[in-house]
């Protein structure tokens, strides 16, 4: 079965290339793009029997596979030869390919297979990174690391792509910085001095810069470039000292604010939305009930005098 006979579904950026296929029936891909990877959350229906297609690509990719229905599935760098592996035969595990390295996505007797894909150029990683960044990292390929925080990530990442995702641009980009240093930073012992936290000087900056921009869609970078550090650097230290991530104190300080505008009859819950950068009412009421455990209009409703 070629690439005629294949169904690609997609939102956002233009569907990946998807190599050499044999026996996929349908593919579904929503895209989003944070700190220059592109991020797709995959499902694939397969045809029954042995199923494969090319994993490579023009990038760098790394597969999460976060579900699988029927029998199992593996990458392998010969077709016809199984890939070595232990006891797990489930899903859960990670892949990483170099860019336009031929590493086989193979199945037997699998229906579905629900993955996220990243697609980086490999540089961005030292970037990303900062002097964590683990060299030589980028160059070989990785088959079946089952890693439980790996998993997390992709997962959030995996919702964070469709429409019950936060649309916070910060969100994403923490995550997806979070994942990128599990499998490309030096380890936790060999990063163990550089865990401190900002500085009151740093601090103050950053805490500062996120007040005046509540109604922007703030970037982790532009954040992390206000103290010198890489962005995995700096979620890292923004954690030490403050206890939550940017994200989560970002998220706070916004629903904060909002709680002021909500006790005036002066702003609609839509305004208010739109005044802190919400994409819409929608984003905003998920945001706002994700910290205080109710709407924006209960909580008007229980706190007017």
């Amino acid at each position: 079965m070629g690439v005629s006979n294949t169904l690609i579904e997609a939102s956002g950026p233009p569907p990946f290339d998807y190599r050499a296929p044999h026996g996929t029936l349908r593919m579904l891909c929503d895209s989003r793009r944070w700190n220059g990877i592109t991020v797709r959350h995959v499902v694939q229906h397969l045809a029954p029997g042995r199923v494969w297609h090319d994993m490579s690509a023009s990038q760098s990719t790394v597969a999460v596979v976060l579900e699988q229905v029927g029998g199992y599935c593996e990458p392998r760098i010969n077709l016809n030869r199984p890939a070595p592996r232990g006891a797990r035969y489930d899903a859960g595990h990670t892949v990483f390919v170099p860019a336009d390295m031929t590493v086989w996505g193979y199945s037997d007797q699998i229906q579905l297979v629900r993955e996220l894909r990243l697609h980086f150029d490999s540089w961005l990683l030292e970037s990303l990174l900062g002097e964590d960044f683990r060299r030589g990292s980028e160059a070989d390929p990785v088959l079946l690391l089952y890693d439980d925080r790996v998993v997390q990530c992709a997962s959030l990442l995996a919702r964070e792509c469709g429409p019950q995702g936060t649309g916070v641009r910060l969100f994403g980009e923490g995550i997806t910085a979070a994942l990128a240093a599990l499998l490309f930073a030096q380890t936790r012992s060999e990063t163990r001095s550089r865990t401190a936290g900002l500085s009151a000087s740093q601090l103050k900056r950053v805490l500062d810069y996120f007040h005046e921009h509540l109604s922007s869609d703030v970037s982790l970078e532009s954040v992390a470039s206000l103290t010198g550090l890489s962005q995995s650097q700096f979620a890292r230290a923004f954690r030490a000292s403050m206890g939550v991530s940017p994200y989560r104190w970002f998220l706070q300080a916004r629903v904060k604010h909002a709680k002021v505008l909500l006790l005036s009859r002066a702003h609609g819950i839509a305004d208010i939305a739109l005044r802190l950068g919400f994409a819409d009412q929608s984003h905003f009421t998920k945001a706002f009930h994700r910290a205080t455990g109710t709407t924006p209009g209960e909580w008007r409703r229980a706190n007017r005098g």
